[in-house]
Parts: C-alpha cells; sequence; structure tokens
C-alpha cells in the first residue's frame, strides 16, 4: 500500500519536520536602504500553503509573527538598526499510514532572531556589521499506532544562540558574509547538542537598464554537517517605478527539496509619512511526488523621520 500523506491545519511547510525547520532567511542582507533619515517598519506576513500528493490537497492558513526593523542616522555617517525575524519554521501536523502503519507528528514552534547593528557610509559606499540573539521553544508528539497499540514519544527542546552579519555595497553592487554562529540545542531532560548554521555569501548587482532596476543576487550556504547540503540560490528581479518583480530558485538544505517562486510587489509613498509596499510571493516546492504551493501576501509600512528634527 503506497504511503498516504496528509498535513493537517497547523503552520508550516510540511517539509519542516526535517533538520531545524524551513529557513526564513534566505535572500535576506544585513542593509537597509536609507541611512540618513530615521525609519520605522512593520510587515505583516500572513501565508497559505496548499499541500498535493497522488491527486490529494490540503490546505493551511496562519499569519506569521509581526516583522519591526528600526534605523535611525547618529553623526559621521554613522547609523544604527535594530529588528526582529522568525528565522526557523519547525511548526508542523502531519499524518502518516504505511500499511497498518499509522503515524500522527505533531510539532509547533521555533527560532526568532533580534539582530542589532551599524552602517557606516564612506562615499558610495556603505559598510555594515549586524550581530544577533538566536532563541526559540519547541515541542514534538510523535503518536505510532498498529494493530490497535500505540506509543507517544514526546520531546521538548530549547534553542539559545548567535549570528553575525558583515556586508559593503555600493549603488549597483554589494556582497555580504554570515558567520561565527552557533545555536545550543537543548532536548529537556535528555542532552544539549550544538549545532553550527551554515556560513552564508551572498552577492548581487543592480544595473539600471533604461527605465528599469535589474537585480541579480547569487547566495551560497555553506553547511559543516554533512547530513546537510549546501545549496546555490539565486534571484533576478526587475523594478520599474513602483512596480517590482522577481524570480527565485531556492534548493533547501535538506536533500531534495526544490523551491521556485516568484515575487510582484506595488510601492505606494505616502507624503510626509513614509511608504506603504503591498507583496505577494508565490512559490512551488516540490520533493519527489510530493509538492506545496505557497501563497504569501505582505503589507510593510515604513514611517520616516521619526528620530530626527524636520527641516523647518
Amino acid at each position: 500500500m503506497p504511503t498516504i500523506l496528509v498535513a493537517l491545519l497547523i503552520n508550516a511547510s510540511v517539509f519542516s519536520i526535517n533538520g531545524i525547520g524551513e529557513d526564513l532567511s534566505v535572500f535576506k542582507t544585513p542593509f537597509i536602504e536609507n541611512t540618513r533619515i530615521g525609519q520605522v517598519g512593520f510587515t505583516m506576513n500572513p501565508e497559505y500553503t496548499l499541500l498535493s500528493e497522488d491527486g490529494d490537497y490540503r490546505g493551511v492558513f496562519w499569519t506569521n509573527p509581526l516583522k519591526l526593523q528600526l534605523s535611525a542616522p547618529l553623526v559621521s555617517g554613522f547609523s544604527v538598526m535594530v529588528g526582529n525575524l522568525e528565522r526557523f519554521s519547525q511548526s508542523y501536523d502531519i499524518y502518516l499510514q504505511d500499511s497498518a502503519l499509522q503515524i500522527h507528528a505533531l510539532g509547533e514552534g521555533g527560532i526568532e532572531e533580534v539582530y542589532g547593528g551599524i552602517n557606516k557610509r564612506l562615499g558610495a559606499f556603505d559598510i555594515v556589521a549586524t550581530g544577533s540573539y538566536l532563541y526559540g521553544n519547541a515541542w514534538e508528539i510523535w503518536t505510532y499506532a498498529i494493530s490497535g497499540y500505540s506509543l507517544i514519544d514526546t520531546f521538548t527542546y530549547r534553542y539559545r544562540g548567535r549570528i553575525f552579519n558583515f556586508g559593503l555595497k555600493h549603488r549597483y553592487f554589494s556582497v555580504a558574509y554570515e558567520g561565527l554562529s552557533r545555536l545550543r540545542m537543548t532536548k529537556v531532560d535528555i542532552d544539549t547538542l550544538l549545532i553550527d548554521l551554515p556560513e552564508r555569501l551572498s552577492v548581487s548587482i543592480r544595473p539600471p537598464i533604461g527605465k528599469w532596476g535589474i537585480g541579480v543576487m547569487y547566495e551560497r550556504s555553506f553547511w559543516s554537517d554533512e547530513i546537510y547540503t549546501s545549496p546555490n540560490r539565486f534571484r533576478v528581479s526587475a523594478r520599474r517605478g513602483t512596480l517590482g518583480f522577481a524570480y527565485f530558485y531556492n534548493p533547501w538544505y535538506i536533500n531534495d527539496v526544490i523551491e521556485h517562486g516568484i515575487d510582484l510587489d506595488f510601492r505606494i509613498p505616502l507624503r510626509n509619512v513614509g511608504s506603504a509596499q503591498i507583496r505577494m510571493t508565490l512559490a512551488l516546492r516540490q520533493r519527489d511526488e510530493l509538492r506545496e504551493f505557497k501563497i504569501a501576501p505582505s503589507l510593510t509600512l515604513v514611517l520616516n523621520e521619526l528620530f530626527v528634527r524636520r527641516r523647518k
């Protein structure tokens, strides 16, 4: 009898059952767009995922944690920034059946990140360095049933760690490195495991072509753990005025998981206030016959000059 896999109603990708969860930090660099004025940004990001296997479909809807970023200028070209984001998500609710064996895997939690950094402007260049504190908790309940008998395993995890980012940015070019990380995973009442998160190199170019702004980004993660792959990713984008489009190719660090996606976004200037950005992300994830369709709209509101005195 073929294996049947059904995702029930809880947040996150079904593939997050492996490793330390879904990596939500891909294609993210430490740079901020404007260091001359103070800014505060809020991002709301609901998500809908449709899972398909052998003609069976199941869907799930949830809302990711609110993201916050603040930046403010200091003196002599220096500026500071702080913010938060969800870095890994381990939440899942999955039912598997193979012949007489039934498995119900239920998990919830993940790894959050709080970061702070400093940016220095040197002529046409920006130099940035950030440090992050990683924290989070997760739990899993595995229920096995066969021939009227059942067995339940329960696991609780606590995460604490750090990671650093360094980058150099020009108007048309940027390079960023992420590394010097360490993540401590504690299985409550069992043991503690130290995990080396991957080093990551991100390189991008953004040459203007006529009225279009074109961007190409290459990203490589280097995992020291041999059970994970070190994927090569890329993202190609185009923008004209307030409209933007991007295609990305994102092979996961988990073997054989491939993701293709597109981003569509529209920026709305808010006079004397800031700006708003509406983005729609559509992605297809696949491993063998299992497919996930991701639909993720987001709304970002950026308010300007909260930390500096307006000129009269």
